[in-house]
């Protein structure tokens, strides 16, 4: 992982690991696991240094998954190794005190594979995860399709295919991690993002994929929602407080200062009812009391 050789990151190497080995140790420990987009973890950097309790609200899995693309695009939107440590330091002591934080790669990925099915095995599943993961964007998808797995840089060209053109590359890696880590058995995977095309549109596009079902063991597409989940700024709000039992004017407070977009059109059900809509502040901190919402994206 390139990301590893970049001085950029060097104030936060203490908070984060990279060991396969270690990696695998937890997972078998506890199988459940978070992935963060780029989005949200620019969201994170200012609010979980002004309300540490959000922490808390990442309560279903002491692991974090970074994708190593997340953090290289971290790296590479700040000029210096000091606006980096300014920037992201907090954060990352904050989160590490809770959670474990690993970052990976696909080469992380092709190894758990490997170590499952064996060498040519993985590749070929890896490939044909890749491939129907990325089935919306047909360029991608037919250039995953004429690699071929017996390269000696078979990673590299995967990897290639999946940053076609840069766009949207963090979300198809996030998607295609998850997808990997259902197939090894390691879940729930909680997906932190609210990117409704990249990460919520392709989720859509896999409930009726039953190629892509068969390819990671699940019997049909309810045990992809139950193992495939979204955790959004209103979730994670709602789980804090629940934690923490805070009082109104506290939980207003962290709602009205947060990135939390009240503009944005929420998936949700009210007393059961399902509702697509957006939720203002005000509301929302009523509902979250009242135990009246649960929120699906």
């Amino acid at each position: 992982m390139r990301v590893i050789e970049d001085p950029k990151i060097n104030s936060i190497l203490p908070f984060i690991k990279f060991d396969v080995d270690d990696l695998q140790t937890i997972l078998n420990d506890q199988s459940s696991l978070y992935i963060i987009d780029n989005m949200m973890l620019t969201k994170m950097k200012r609010d979980f240094v002004s309300f540490p309790l959000l922490v808390k609200g990442l309560k279903q899995s002491k692991l974090i998954v970074l994708p190593d693309i997340i953090l290289e695009e971290a790296a590479r939107n700040l000029p210096n190794e000091q606006r980096f440590k300014d920037t992201y330091y907090e954060l990352f002591e904050i989160l590490s005190s809770e959670k474990e934080i690993y970052v990976a790669g696909l080469e992380t990925i092709a190894a758990f594979l490997q170590r499952m099915v064996g060498k040519n095995e993985s590749l070929s599943l890896l490939k044909n995860i890749i491939m129907e993961a990325t089935r919306i964007n047909q360029n991608i998808h037919n250039s995953i399709r004429q690699i071929n797995i017996h390269s000696s840089s078979v990673i590299d060209e995967f990897s290639t295919a999946i940053f076609h053109n840069g766009k949207n590359a963090g979300e198809r890696i996030i998607t295609i991690f998850a997808l990997a880590f259902i197939r090894m058995f390691y879940s729930p995977i909680y997906i932190f993002s609210e990117d409704v095309k990249g990460i919520y549109g392709a989720f859509k596009t896999f409930i009726g994929n039953e190629r892509l079902l068969e390819l990671i063991d699940l019997q049909d597409h309810s045990d992809l929602i139950e193992q495939y989940r979204f955790l959004s700024y209103e979730t994670l709000i709602q789980v804090m407080y629940q934690e923490s039992k805070i009082d109104r004017n506290r939980l207003m407070q962290v709602i009205e200062n947060s990135g939390r977009n009240q503009s944005r059109v929420v998936l949700y059900s009210l007393d059961g009812f399902p509702c697509h809509t957006p939720i203002p502040n005000h509301q929302l901190a009523t509902w979250i009391i009242e135990d009246r919402i649960k929120i699906q994206f």
